[in-house]
Formats: C-alpha cells, structure tokens, sequence
C-alpha cells in the first residue's frame, strides 16, 4: 500500500511540475521540443513500477536458513536436495493431494546456498491451481519451476 502511495505522489509531483514548466515556458519551437520532454517524462513516471518489477529477482533458496538438516552420511548435495523436496512437498500440499515425480538439478555454492539450475514437477493428471502452484514454488525456491503433466500412453 506504501508502494501505491509514493507511485501516486510521484505522478502528482510530475505532473506539477511539468504543468509549472509548461506555462513559463515561452511559444514557439522551444515549447514543442519541451512538450515533447515532457510527454516522455510522464511516461516513464507511469511505467516506473513496471520497470521495477522487471528488474526484481526472486529471492534464493538458501541452505543456510534451513534449521532441520543434518549431516547423516549423505553428501551434501543430496541433503540440500531432501530440504528443497521438503520444501516442495509443502508448497505442493496446499495446492493438490496428486502424486507427482519430482527432479531437482542443483549443487551447493561455496557459501552453503544452494543453486538450483531446474525442477521439474511431473503429476498424472491436471489440476486448477497448477498457475498458482507454479507461481508458489517459484517465491519459495528463488527458480521457476517446470509443471508439466504426464502424457497419457
């Protein structure tokens, strides 16, 4: 809502100033070329929150904020892997009770995250929320995962 308001309040201030600009401004071919400069910096005032949400990343998953692994003579790519099936598993819990195949692509940075390169959720039939789902495991792993539903022999 914080958000919503300074956009508001930026368009307001703009477009003050640019009607402010426009009356001192004199005829002629200087207040063409002024209209002009104007007209563009309306535009970009507007499409600002666009460009900010181009430029967002999603955050990443990170092996360090995950308090329940332990080293149990896996290795520890594979127990990265088991947090982020966890994680997956309840993310896909509050969207559909299907079974589903699940590949991870990922390996562990030096500084303990984990980068996950892919996932790939493989279920044996579809679903409404599968939008939704995608979009959720998306926000919770830092990567947009692959949703696909299994062909039928």
């Amino acid at each position: 809502m914080e958000e919503l308001k300074r956009f508001a309040l930026m368009l307001v201030f703009c477009a003050a100033a640019g009607l402010i600009y426009y009356l001192l401004l004199p005829s002629g071919s200087v207040s063409q070329t002024a209209k002009g400069v104007l007209s563009a910096l309306m535009l970009l005032c507007v499409l600002a929150p666009l460009f900010s949400f181009l430029g967002q990343e999603l955050p990443r998953f990170s092996f360090a904020d995950e308090t329940n692994i332990f080293y149990d003579g896996d290795t520890w790519v594979e127990a990265a892997k088991n947090t982020v099936k966890r994680t997956v598993r309840d993310v896909v819990l509050q969207y559909t009770s299907l079974p589903y195949d699940l590949q991870i692509d990922a390996h562990i940075t030096s500084g303990y995250g984990i980068d996950i390169k892919q996932v790939r959720l493989v279920f044996d039939r579809d679903f409404n929320s599968r939008g939704d789902l995608t979009l959720a495991l998306a926000q919770a792993l830092g990567v947009t995962p692959l949703v696909d539903v299994a062909e039928e022999e």
